[in-house]
């Protein structure tokens, strides 16, 4: 965000925590349907890409006009 002086601000904390916590899930997902293939489960892997895929595949905007 700028203000009127076009000073750069750095994001707020929860901006980050919103964007670390979609990383992690995405990674977290990724692993579970590796083991689920790797350990003979292939219904189970596409079941857990589906809900990462969506967990991760959300993506929110909001622009405030003043």
């Amino acid at each position: 965000m700028t203000f009127i002086d076009r000073t750069p601000t750095e994001p707020e904390n929860h901006v980050r925590g919103l964007s670390r916590l979609t990383a992690v899930t995405s990674m977290l997902s990724v692993i579970a349907v590796a083991g689920l293939a790797l350990t003979g489960h292939p219904e189970a892997a596409v079941a857990a890409a589906i809900a990462g895929g969506a967990a991760a595949g959300v993506n929110v905007t909001v622009n405030i006009r003043r």
